[in-house]
C-alpha cells in the first residue's frame, strides 16, 4: 500500500495539517497536471523544517496511520502524542466549558488527536475487489498523563485490513528507522526476543519510537537465505551494489570469519571495520532489504515489492557526494517502494524537484504547517538551496563575515571605491583571522610563523 493523503490533527506540533503524498501508483499525467512539470522521482517525498518543527512526529503519524487496527496491540507506547497547548495547561474544567461555549478557536489544551490517512492498496495487500482507497483513523486519547491508541473506523471497513492481523503474508508492506538507528551484533540478535516486542509490523516500526531499537545485521541473515533463496540473494547483492555505487565501498557478498567483506580498490574490509558512516548506511540498508525480502511476493522480484519505506535523517553520517546521490539511486532501485524521509541536508534537496519536497512552516501557536512551495530548486549548488524559502536562511556565510561584508557594502553604496574593491575580493575568499568572543583578533598559526625570529631568539641561535 501507499500513503496518498494524511490529515492530522493536535498531533504533538500539528494542530490542523493535511498534505497529499507522491507514490509509485499516482500516474505520471495526474502528477504533471497537479504540479506542472514532469516529476522524475515520482515515489519521494522529502519532509524539510528546522529542529523541533515535527518531521521525526510526522514519520510517527505515518507510521500509526501504517498500523490500521492492530496499532492498540503494537506495543508502541503512546508518549505526550497529545498536543498540550502553551499557556493552558491548568486551565479548570469549568472554563474549560466556557470556552467551548464562547466559540473561540484552540484555547484549550484538546484530550483528544487524531491521524486520518488514506491509502491505495497494492495487488498483494489481498484486499476485496473493486476497493481503490483505504482508510485508516488513529485517535489517541490522553487522560491525566496516560495515553492510548485506537483505530476508529466501521467494522464494515475493518475488513479490508484483515491480512494485516497476518504475520505470514506479504501484505501491508511497511517499516520505518528513525534518527538513533544502530545495527545489532550478530552474536546478539534474538529472534524469539523479538517476536515478543509485538506484531511482524510493529516490529518494522519499532526504530522510530523507540531509540534502543536495532536492525538485523545482514551477516545475520543474508547467509542462510543464500542456500535456501540463492536466487533472491543474488538480487540482493546487485541491489546493495546498485544503490552504493562504484565510488564508495562495494559489497562483495563474500564472508570472512562470518562478517561481510566491502571491497575499495585493493583493500578488502570486513562490516565491523568499515567507518561509522559506512556502517550506519549499510545497516539500515541490510535491515532494509532484509525486509524487502521476506515479504516479496512469491514469484516476484525484489524490485517489484510495494511498500512504504519510513527514514529519519536520510544523510546521517553520510558525505555530502553521496547525499548528492542516495535518494535518486534508492528511487530508481526500488521503483515501487514509497520513500518517506526528513532531512536538514541542502545536497539532498536539491537532488530532488519542488514537487518532491514537503516544509513544515509556523503556524498560530507554536504549531507546523506543511507545505508544498512551487520554486525550481533541482540542480542548484548548495548555498542556493539553502537562500531559497526550503530553509529561509539569509546567508551561509558566518556571522562575523557577514557583518564585515554588509558594512563594506554600505560604504560601496556611499560611492567609497576602495571599499567596492575590498568587497569583491572578500567574497571571494575566508576570512584572514579569528575573531574571538571578547572582540579581539589573532593572527592564525601559518602566519605567527613566517615572522622573522625575535631578538632574543637570533642571539641564541648565533651562540649555537
Amino acid at each position: 500500500m501507499y500513503v496518498d493523503r494524511i490529515r492530522i490533527e493536535n498531533f504533538r506540533t500539528y494542530r490542523h495539517s493535511e498534505i497529499n503524498l507522491l507514490h509509485p501508483a499516482r500516474k505520471a499525467k495526474d502528477l504533471e497536471a497537479e504540479f506542472g512539470i514532469q516529476v522524475i522521482y515520482k515515489n519521494v517525498n522529502l519532509i524539510l523544517g528546522i529542529n523541533g518543527m515535527g518531521k521525526s512526529t510526522f514519520l510517527k503519524a505515518v507510521g500509526l496511520a501504517c498500523l490500521g487496527p492492530t496499532v492498540r496491540d503494537s506495543g508502541i507506547f503512546a508518549y505526550r502524542f497529545v498536543r498540550r497547548e502553551p499557556g493552558t495547561a491548568n486551565i479548570t474544567l469549568a472554563a474549560r466549558k466556557r470556552l467551548k461555549v464562547s466559540g473561540k478557536r484552540l484555547t484549550i489544551p484538546s484530550t483528544q488527536s487524531m491521524i486520518n490517512a488514506e491509502f491505495v492498496p497494492n495487488p498483494q495487500d489481498d484486499v476485496r475487489k473493486g476497493v481503490t482507497t483505504l482508510t485508516s483513523r488513529i485517535r489517541i486519547d490522553r487522560r491525566a498523563d496516560l495515553e492510548t491508541l485506537r483505530f476508529i473506523d466501521s467494522p464494515k471497513k475493518n475488513h479490508d485490513w484483515n491480512s494485516i492481523f497476518r504475520d505470514d503474508v506479504d501484505a501491508f508492506f511497511f517499516v520505518g528507522y528513525g534518527a538513533g538507528r544502530r545495527t545489532e551484533e550478530k552474536s546478539n540478535v534474538d529472534a524469539s526476543t523479538r517476536r515478543k516486542t509485538g506484531s511482524a509490523r510493529a516490529r518494522r516500526l519499532r526504530s522510530l519510537f523507540d531509540e534502543d531499537a536495532s536492525l538485523v545485521p545482514l551477516s545475520y541473515w543474508l547467509p542462510a537465505f543464500s542456500s535456501r533463496n540463492p536466487g533472491r540473494a543474488k538480487q540482493v547483492v546487485n541491489l546493495i551494489k546498485a544503490i552504493t555505487g562504484e565510488d564508495h565501498y562495494t559489497f562483495t557478498g563474500e564472508l570472512e570469519r562470518d562478517e561481510y567483506l566491502f571491497r575499495k580498490g585493493d583493500q578488502l574490509v570486513p562490516f565491523p571495520a568499515l567507518s561509522d558512516g559506512y556502517k550506519a548506511f549499510f545497516g539500515w540498508l541490510g535491515d532494509l532489504l532484509y525486509h524487502v525480502c521476506t515479504t516479496a511476493p512469491r514469484g516476484k522480484k525484489l524490485v517489484e515489492n510495494c511498500g512504504i519505506v519510513l527514514i529519519d535523517e536520510v544523510d546521517l553520517h553520510l558525505h555530502p557526494s553521496w547525499q548528492m546521490e542516495v535518494l535518486p539511486r534508492l528511487s530508481k532501485q526500488l521503483p515501487c517502494i514509497q520513500f518517506i524521509v526528513t532531512s536538514h541536508s541542502p545536497l539532498i534537496a536539491g537532488s530532488l524537484q519542488w514537487a518532491n519536497l514537503i516544509v513544515l512552516d509556523p503556524g498560530e501557536g507554536q504549531s507546523s504547517t506543511l507545505n508544498r512551495k512551487p520554486i525550481p530548486v533541482h540542480g542548484l549548488d548548495a548555498d542556493q538551496v539553502l537562500l531559497t524559502p526550503f530553509f529561509d536562511m539569509q546567508t551561509t556565510r558566518a556571522g562575523s563575515k557577514a557583518t564585515h561584508l554588509r558594512s563594506l557594502r554600505d560604504r560601496t553604496r556611499k560611492g567609497d571605491r576602495a571599499a567596492a574593491m575590498q568587497i569583491m575580493d572578500e567574497m571571494s575568499k575566508g576570512s584572514e583571522e579569528t575573531t574571538f568572543a571578547r572582540g579581539t583578533t589573532k593572527e592564525p598559526t601559518a602566519k605567527r610563523s613566517q615572522r622573522k625570529p625575535s631578538r632574543l631568539r637570533r642571539r641564541t641561535t648565533r651562540r649555537k
